[in-house]
């Protein structure tokens, strides 16, 4: 508890500048003048033939928790054998069990860390944790009783489900789904920070933000990501420093090419009314410094804890795809038939913008 309190207090200290269709063509029918010989010419297997009725198109399957969120951005250093133990620990602690299978001592160690915990199975973090590793078995010691955590774990999937299924489909791109999450995060959460003391996990972290909806930048990235990796968009947070400011946003991969999406400088706390603004949406590293961070100094929080020579090249973001989105583009709808995004320029004129 002490290790992730002061780190988050640290980090609180630094980041107090973070809140910084169209109508169809008519279709020209020509005109011609039916004789009788016309209408008697018909065949009766023709006039007979029953009318095909088009197969409806299914729902989409609505998404079911993941305890298993993954992102492969973090393979470099964290093995699969790592991850798989990591799931046996979220089966165990969801089943109220004591033990778990476990590939080495190096994963137990990964997979009790609080930030581990914190970013992948949060209601979790703080509350179990490790109690020892021994010949492939890890041992797990819980801080509140075993119902009280089961009832906690419940209500948070429940949440998080709603959630999910609220602001995406199963049947979206990931795109797609990255651009309805952002939306729905951006409108959905506030910044706030009247909460942080220090003295309880429930008021600072990833499981406080998501399920107040209230949180500073670390806390809103963090949550974006997992939302996203709740729905199969691989994403993870990352941590900027500059001159004056150090701040934190998410970073994700669509289509194989890597994205700063920062949701904190694009909060509209609960307003409908309010625009949301595609300045901060699909940046590149470029325009990451432009906003005043040092190239050099971007940071993986899920790896920056406690590994610091990874290939940060794997976290590069240079496609500028999306740059026409970020001169005061404000985001009007998305049309998923038509792939593309509809938003206003700052001459208030409607445009597409091809996404796909």
């Amino acid at each position: 508890m002490k290790k992730v309190i002061s780190s988050l207090l640290i980090l609180v200290m630094a980041i107090s500048g973070c809140s910084m269709t169209q109508p169809k063509d008519d279709i020209a029918v020509s005109e011609s003048i039916v004789t009788t010989a016309d209408v008697t010419s018909v065949t009766t297997a023709e006039t007979l033939a029953p009318t095909s009725t088009p197969t409806p198109t299914p729902e989409p399957e609505p998404y079911g928790f993941n305890p298993h969120v993954h992102s492969s951005l973090l393979s470099e250093v964290v093995k699969e054998e790592w991850w798989d133990s990591f799931y046996n620990m979220c089966d165990a602690m969801r089943e109220g069990k004591d033990t778990f299978e476990c590939s080495d001592k190096a994963a137990y160690k990964w997979c009790t860390d609080e930030v581990t915990l914190g970013d992948f199975f949060p209601a979790a973090c703080t509350l179990v944790k490790g109690d020892g590793y021994k010949d492939g078995t890890g041992r797990l010691k819980y801080k509140i009783d075993k119902e009280s955590f089961a009832a906690r774990q419940s209500t948070f999937e429940e949440e998080i489900v709603r959630m999910v299924n609220e602001a995406v489909r199963s049947d979206y791109t990931d795109f797609e789904k990255l651009m309805a999450m952002y939306d729905y995060v951006t409108l959905n959460f506030s910044y706030d920070f009247s909460d942080i003391d220090g003295s309880n996990i429930d008021e600072f972290g990833n499981y406080a933000c998501l399920t107040s909806k209230n949180g500073i930048c670390c806390e809103i990235a963090d949550s974006l990501a997992y939302l996203l990796m709740q729905c199969g968009v691989d994403a993870v947070s990352v941590s900027g420093y500059g001159d004056n400011m150090d701040h934190e946003w998410t970073y994700v991969v669509i289509d194989g090419k890597g994205y700063h999406v920062d949701a904190t400088w694009a909060l509209r706390s609960g307003d409908p009314s309010a625009p949301l603004f595609l300045t901060y949406f699909m940046q590149t590293d470029d325009e990451r410094v432009s906003d005043g961070f040092d190239r050099d100094r971007f940071e993986v929080h899920d790896l920056s804890w406690w590994k610091k020579d990874y290939d940060k090249s794997r976290f590069a973001a240079t496609d500028e795809k999306f740059k026409p989105l970020h001169d005061n583009a404000e985001f009007v709808s998305m049309d998923r038939e038509k792939k593309v995004i509809k938003y206003r320029d700052i001459d208030w004129n409607v445009l597409e913008f091809p996404y796909e």
